[in-house]
């Protein structure tokens, strides 16, 4: 399939058009980015991330090789590269201090008292979001076009709450002064936006619109990516007050939007849909969390309400099957993660011949 066949099945994605089978992605090694980058891999464990320390251009053989792995993949999904996935860049941006934890990179709790947080207008003079735009640019530059440079993992509202004040203060202080993580939150929402709108500044358009890296998701207009991993501690009230009117504020700044849910967030399913602005749910299927049966009442409520939905997972051929029987192709990606390259290629054949032979 090549790109133009690409670009308009997505545009009957976003205009939920009728379709006979949906969008059918694959992603080599996904869950641990860190591991395809080798600057990343020389960080001893424990050890704090120098912004400076990272040099787009010696990071260009990584990219080429991750690259050329997905072209080897024939799927429907718009291959693209992005900022290191594995750097926490926004946390970075606000003055945490990022680790090294295992094949991960983790934002340290700062636990600043809300003296600290009455503004976040200096985060563009942060050494990490210099060396961020630097990546886009440098990349942009490196690709010409060829492929797009997309938005990479950028956390949410309730996550970079929890990595600036700490989790658990930021849950009391939800219980104790509602109003003051609202307003908090709302703050944050103008980070996400403003390093959203400078990302697709300098990575300019690719074929009309712009991308999601992680997900190979092409949109043909200004498109943003909303995270509430640390949406999972809060009560529905207490997200619905404090964090919630932040995401919606999000949503309502890009013409394109998708929210990444994971299982153990989906009790506030509910509260996300009363968004109606985000396009796109995508909810992953985690190892050792809920499966698809389980999951079966929240991808239905999503499909019912005509919202689109896109799946990530580790799946199998008898997940195809499963998702051919009970779900709606229309408006729907199914993107699986594998471990290797001749897995991925198996899955290919299976997926093929369910969604499309059958």
């Amino acid at each position: 399939m090549n790109i133009e066949q690409k670009l308009h099945r997505f545009q009957d994605f976003w205009s939920n058009k009728p379709v006979s089978s949906p969008l059918i992605g694959f992603d080599v090694g996904g869950w641990f980015p860190f591991q395809r980058f080798s600057a990343l891999k020389e960080l001893p464990e424990d050890a704090y991330l120098d912004p400076d320390s990272l040099d787009p251009f010696k990071c260009l053989q990584d990219y080429k090789q991750y690259l050329s792995r997905l072209l080897e993949l024939p799927d429907d999904l718009v291959k693209g590269i992005a900022p290191i996935p594995a750097v926490p860049w926004i946390e970075g941006m606000l003055g945490c201090k990022i680790k090294r934890k295992g094949d991960s990179l983790w934002a340290e709790e700062s636990k600043l008292d809300y003296s600290k947080l009455q503004t976040f207008d200096t985060f563009s003079n942060s050494p990490w979001y210099r060396v961020y735009l630097r990546f886009v640019e440098t990349l942009a530059k490196a690709w010409n076009g060829e492929y797009p440079v997309g938005l990479p993992i950028l956390r949410g509202v309730s996550d970079l709450l929890g990595a600036l004040r700490g989790h658990t203060e930021a849950i009391l202080d939800a219980v104790e002064n509602p109003n003051r993580v609202k307003h908090t939150a709302r703050k944050l929402a103008r980070v996400i936006i403003q390093v959203t709108r400078a990302h697709h500044r300098c990575a300019g358009m690719f074929q009309g619109g712009y991308t999601i890296e992680q997900y190979g998701i092409w949109a043909p207009g200004p498109l943003v990516r909303i995270q509430e991993d640390a949406s999972a501690l809060y009560s529905p009230e207490l997200f619905r007050t404090c964090i919630l009117p932040a995401d919606r504020i999000i949503a309502q700044t890009f013409p394109y939007s998708l929210i990444h849910l994971h299982g153990s967030s989906l009790f506030l399913l509910e509260e996300f849909l009363s968004v109606k602005e985000i396009g796109v749910f995508q909810v992953n299927r985690d190892v050792g969390e809920m499966d698809l049966k389980e999951m079966k009442p929240f991808l239905e409520k999503i499909q019912n309400q005509g919202r689109r939905l896109l799946l990530r997972g580790p799946f199998t051929e008898q997940d195809y099957q499963w998702i051919r029987q009970h779900l709606s192709p229309v408006g729907l990606v199914v993107q699986t993660v594998g471990n290797s390259l001749e897995q991925a290629q198996e899955l290919i054949r299976a997926a093929s011949r369910i969604f499309r032979n059958s």
